[in-house]
């Protein structure tokens, strides 16, 4: 079995077939960190259920416990995975392209504005229908965002619910976002309000191409704590990077800046609402040609 993908806090991504993946919870960890992923995973496995049928959302497919299924696999049935030897896991579609960061990283110059437009507009719309549905994220960054290409299309789609609320089905994710995503004046985190500014950084890196206070590529490891207690730092002292000249700055400022958007539909609305109509743009990317880096 095929590792794909180290950087989840709580699990590793695993290769399987048919374009699918297995995202596993660690088990070289200390017993209670054993429990809080393992806590993750169940946590994931509802929420994607509740959120299922959104093409924004990563789809939380089936099991390989019965071979029939896989057989006649389709997106109806969910369910979850197991590895022999392994702790129980999820079996989700996989997205070809990779995480958001990790391609911005290397393929940032060959990004046309067009795309990003759209790249923006499908997370905001991807949050917003978390929202309506009652879960807030807590958790978003440019590495939970994925990229799946089909054709000369490269759409963007929400992943990794293990940290997330939802009163409904009386889960409590214990997560909240990290540095560069979280705005240090909150002092409620059970409001979208969290996922909001969490959305206009990622709106802000997807169109800048790198993070806010920090040249390409993206922090990693030690550096990344060191960055996100500077950018907090900043935050708190009611500084952002300068938005003049950024496509969409002013909804970023209204996420960030001002806090102005209450939800990630607002956000949905007012993304729509410039330049006439970001639909106008997105219907141009069939005539941009991509290929898979």
């Amino acid at each position: 079995m095929e590792a794909i993908s180290y950087k989840g806090r709580t699990a590793i991504i695993y290769k399987w077939e048919r374009g699918l993946v297995c995202k596993i919870p660690w088990t070289s960890a200390p017993k209670h960190l054993e429990v809080e992923f393992e806590r993750a995973i169940t946590t994931e496995k509802k929420i994607l259920e509740k959120l299922r049928g959104h093409p924004g959302i990563i789809e939380y497919v089936a099991t390989h416990r019965d071979e029939s299924v896989l057989l006649k696999l389709d997106a109806s049935y969910h369910g979850p995975c197991s590895i022999e030897g392994m702790k129980d896991g999820l079996l989700l579609s996989e997205a070809n392209c990779g995480d958001l960061q990790s391609y911005i990283d290397r393929e940032n110059n060959d990004v046309h504005d067009v795309l990003r437009k759209k790249w923006s507009l499908q997370v905001a719309k991807a949050v917003a229908y978390v929202h309506e549905n009652g879960v807030i994220h807590m958790n978003l960054s440019t590495t939970n965002v994925l990229l799946h290409q089909t054709g000369l299309t490269i759409d963007a789609i929400l992943a990794d619910f293990g940290g997330s609320r939802c009163l409904d089905l009386e889960l409590s994710g214990n997560l909240i976002p990290d540095g560069p995503y979280l705005d240090p004046h909150l002092t409620e985190f059970n409001l979208p309000k969290v996922d909001v500014f969490s959305l206009g950084v990622i709106i802000y890196i997807i169109m800048t191409g790198h993070y806010p206070f920090h040249e390409r590529p993206a922090p990693e490891h030690e550096e990344m704590y060191r960055y996100g207690d500077r950018v907090q730092k900043l935050y708190r002292e009611g500084k952002f990077p300068d938005l003049s000249n950024v496509p969409f700055g002013d909804i970023i400022a209204g996420c960030c800046c001002e806090r102005r958007f209450e939800t990630a539909e607002e956000v949905v609305v007012a993304l729509e609402a410039v330049d006439g109509g970001i639909k106008n743009h997105i219907s141009q990317e069939s005539t941009i040609s991509v290929d898979l880096p």
